[in-house]
């Protein structure tokens, strides 16, 4: 049986037995593998469940316009899309603050619960609206709040899982976001079916009620679900949190534990100016800035199947077929990806289906013709749940995943962890701006066909895939100047090095090689 930790001598001087336990300290791929599958059991239904929910309330108001929401509170076409993009304006705003926060908090559990149940609180007051004010005050804070789940979500998941294990995990993540937004049309259909009148209050103002109380309860049971990070969790045994730091240290090169200067004032801010200081970071930024523009269809995706001239009822149902279908080909996407190692072919595939989903819904005459681009639409999403991570070990040729864009970001910079955490939310952040214009994109004058719409969206689709394109060949550059000895992936320190080396018994010139064997993939 292999073991999972390197057996070369190294001297152990000045009767340390503390540095002397952990460095005898070994483990075996079965204990590894069951350590993993107790991750997996804790975080990963809990955070899937949050996920479907998260965009499930997000969504909700696209729902609830079909019965009734914009002509109860008399939004004209403007103030209903000005009423989607404050969300994001609120949402942009908090996208690095909270992810700071994150990584200076010991026990994420808390701090997601917290978010989780203010979010759901926010929509259930939604309810309570009665003008266009109210509506964009409350929209405004919903974002506000979310904020801080995406990013922290994927930056909590990078402190546990190793390269080639965060991508499908990620994705699989991720794909709660397209199942919400099938599940979301048919838990609507129920509800603004069977609710409306009961009591006296009408159908959407019941969604609103009963999505964010059951967001509420949800978060009420996080913190005895969820686990904190490897060195916090104390469910689990010593030997476990030793092997869930010490594996990590064997993917990466080094520990993934922020210190105290990290988490104090001065190590934030200089975590987030090195994110902004970063080209990869604007590269990524920019992609997924025009890839989020070019997929705002799925805002006004049950305004889109209305055109199809079915009941409300019936239009909902209609939405979860392409949005299951997104789901499993996104799933399979990102594991193929991660079987052969390719990478930006696998975006490319995905974008290309966007766009064909975008030719066919301008050429379409017929009614199935037009439904069928809706499923080639939806597909497009798995571009963004697609696994090229960026980063790897030379002597350890495995293929790791990560979603297209903040997987990327997560494994492209790695260390050290408070700019990994600036980094990812800075990336969210700057490409939910795109959110703002496009919110505006649908009217109700420019439909049944949308054409305006819809070439626009191909334009920024072909922009984005572009932008792509651009960065892997800066990638393939990269690679070279490190191979010449030109450039590093990233710099560690002496007290790094020496706590990395000591995790997983080697020394540290052992780890030193292993930080300089860092690769990028494209």
């Amino acid at each position: 049986m292999s073991i999972h930790s390197d057996t070369k001598d190294s001297k152990i001087t000045g009767g340390d037995s503390d540095v002397a336990e952990r460095r005898a300290q070994q483990w075996t791929e079965a204990e590894e593998r069951r350590l993993v599958r107790k991750i997996d059991f804790r975080c990963m239904p809990a955070l899937v469940i949050l996920f479907i929910l998260n965009f499930i309330v997000r969504g909700n108001l696209a729902n609830a316009r079909l019965k009734g929401l914009q002509s109860d509170l008399h939004l004209n076409d403007t103030q209903y899309a000005t009423t989607l993009s404050v969300l994001f304006a609120g949402y942009i705003f908090m996208q690095v603050p909270s992810n700071l926060v994150m990584n200076t908090i010991p026990y994420p559990r808390l701090f997601i619960s917290a978010v989780v149940i203010l979010w759901g609180g926010i929509s259930a007051l939604t309810s309570l609206c009665h003008d266009f004010s109210h509506l964009v005050v409350c929209r405004f804070f919903l974002g506000f709040v979310e904020a801080a789940f995406y990013p922290a979500s994927v930056y909590y998941l990078s402190r546990w899982y190793t390269r080639k294990e965060i991508g499908f995990r990620i994705a699989f993540l991720n794909a709660g976001n397209m199942l919400a937004q099938g599940l979301g049309g048919l838990l609507a259909a129920g509800i603004l079916g069977g609710m409306e009148g009961t009591r006296g209050i009408r159908g959407w103002r019941w969604l609103f009620i009963i999505e964010g109380t059951i967001t509420v309860a949800f978060g009420c049971l996080i913190p005895f679900v969820l686990a904190d990070y490897p060195s916090t969790t104390k469910s689990l045994s010593e030997r476990e949190r030793l092997i869930a730091q010490g594996r990590l240290v064997k993917d990466v090169g080094i520990v993934d534990n922020p210190d105290e200067e990290e988490r104090s004032g001065s190590g934030v801010f200089h975590g987030l100016l090195q994110a902004i200081t970063d080209v990869k970071v604007w590269g990524l930024a920019f992609m997924y800035f025009t890839y989020i523009m070019g997929l705002s269809f799925s805002q006004y995706l049950p305004t889109i199947t209305a055109t199809l001239g079915f009941s409300t009822t019936i239009t909902l149902l209609l939405t979860f077929p392409p949005w299951a279908f997104a789901t499993l080909f996104a799933l399979a996407n990102s594991w193929h990806s991660d079987r052969t190692g390719e990478k930006f072919g696998h975006i490319a595939l995905s974008y290309g289906f966007a766009l064909l989903g975008y030719i066919v819904a301008l050429s379409a005459k017929t009614v199935a013709g037009r439904y069928v681009s809706l499923f080639g639409m939806c597909m497009g999403f798995s571009g963004k749940y697609n696994s090229p991570s960026s980063v790897r070990i030379v002597t350890d040729p495995f293929f790791e995943g990560g979603i297209i864009l903040l997987g990327w970001i997560s494994t492209s910079i790695p260390r050290p962890p408070v700019k990994r955490a600036a980094s990812i939310a800075f990336v969210n952040g700057f490409a939910n701006i795109g959110q703002i214009p496009t919110s505006y994109l649908w009217p109700s004058k420019w439909g049944s066909k949308y054409w305006q719409s819809f070439t626009t969206e191909i334009c920024l689709l072909v922009l984005s895939l572009s932008i792509g394109f651009v960065y892997r060949q800066y990638l393939i550059s990269l690679n070279k100047k490190i191979e010449k000895g030109e450039a590093e992936a990233f710099d560690a320190s002496a007290k790094v090095i020496e706590q990395s080396a000591d995790l997983v018994n080697v020394t540290a010139q052992d780890e030193r090689e292993r930080v300089q064997s860092f690769r990028y993939l494209y």
